[in-house]
């Protein structure tokens, strides 16, 4: 969920129920994560990225958001070639590997269509509907805030430092980069403090209350229902298929 020039501006699933959407990409996420064919599994993965193909702007911002997903899966390459070349299994450990990119990738892009267009405020309702304990909600909702306060605030110094230092060697330039990261910490850490108290000053108990109503379709049924076939189906098919 992101703030900023990389925000999804259309919603594939407007119209479900975010309790609905929840509950799918949980059922999809674990189906990803079972299966065990690579071929399933890549399937589901261009099937999710689908509705950000028509979209030029869109099929920038999705490269862009998988861009830390895929540095992510370089340390299990590097893990799983050195075992490889260990146990002189190198092919059997880049298959590994390749399925393992395709599960994440397929789990990001689910996540992506289902959840993230909620935006925070659809996501901790959804969530509080679903009974979630309304402290991880609250923590879940703060944190994402804090995150673009830290981002916005490290990024700003960063900004003034370069239009305003002078030339520097590297290793007073990774001085620098230390000190402002620190001080965005020490600001982000203050702040903190003061809204906490600002919140147990007006009687905040830790639970946010419910923003929206909550209708559930008979598309809603539809669709889970669908979910759940397709799924059971998927994990069916690739038993016997491997018998």
């Amino acid at each position: 969920m992101y703030l900023d020039r990389l925000e999804f501006e259309g919603d594939p699933c407007k119209g479900f129920d975010p309790r609905c959407r929840i509950a799918a990409a949980l059922i999809l996420i674990l189906l990803v994560i079972s299966l065990r064919s690579p071929l399933m599994t890549g399937a589901i993965m261009l099937g999710a990225a689908a509705p950000f193909l028509r979209d030029k702007g869109d099929r920038r911002k999705l490269g862009l958001r998988l861009i830390p997903v895929n540095l992510f899966t370089l340390t299990l390459y590097l893990s799983q070639i050195l075992q490889g070349l260990w146990k002189g299994a190198l092919l059997e450990a880049l298959g590994r590997s390749v399925h393992y990119t395709l599960r994440i990738n397929a789990a990001a892009l689910l996540y992506m269509v289902w959840v993230i267009p909620l935006g925070i405020g659809g996501l901790a309702n959804g969530l509080r509907k679903l009974k979630v304990p309304a402290s991880l909600i609250a923590l879940l909702v703060l944190s994402y805030r804090y995150i673009f306060v830290l981002y916005q605030g490290f990024f700003g110094a960063l900004l003034a430092m370069r239009l305003r230092r002078p030339r520097q060697h590297t290793l007073e330039q990774w001085r620098s980069y230390t000190a402002v990261f620190a001080t965005a910490l020490v600001k982000a850490l203050i702040r903190a403090q003061k809204i906490e108290q600002a919140l147990l000053l007006r009687g905040f108990g830790g639970a946010l209350p419910l923003s929206r109503v909550f209708i559930w379709r008979v598309q809603d049924s539809v669709l889970l229902g669908a979910c759940i076939i397709l799924s059971m189906s998927l994990v069916i098919a690739e038993r016997l298929w491997h018998f």
